[in-house]
């Protein structure tokens, strides 16, 4: 079967040049007579997952590099302005036990 993927995905690069999108229809004019209906059907099946798989990851990198990324001064900013509220809050909290 990994000759029979092999091949699909050799012919999918092959349509892919010539503009054309890769589909079963496509792959089986042109593997007639290199596979039967059956093996054609199964690469083609593990093909598709493949590719699926592979556009998913690479949905999920792009995603990932197009989030903003702070830089350490500013994550530092951000972390000094947490501890000064968290420290407002805990003031608060000392007041209100104090005096109830």
């Amino acid at each position: 079967m990994a000759t029979a993927l092999a091949l699909l995905q050799q012919t999918a690069n092959q349509l892919k040049q010539e503009g054309k999108q890769p589909n079963l229809t496509l792959f089986k004019a042109r593997l007639t007579g290199q596979l039967s209906v059956p093996e054609l059907f199964r690469a083609y099946q593990q093909w598709r997952q493949l590719t699926e798989q592979v556009i998913d990851d690479n949905s999920i990198e792009e995603q990932a590099s197009s989030l903003p990324v702070d830089n350490p001064a500013s994550l530092t900013s951000q972390l000094n302005r947490i501890e000064q509220k968290l420290d407002r809050l805990l003031a608060l909290l000392e007041q209100q036990h104090v005096s109830g």
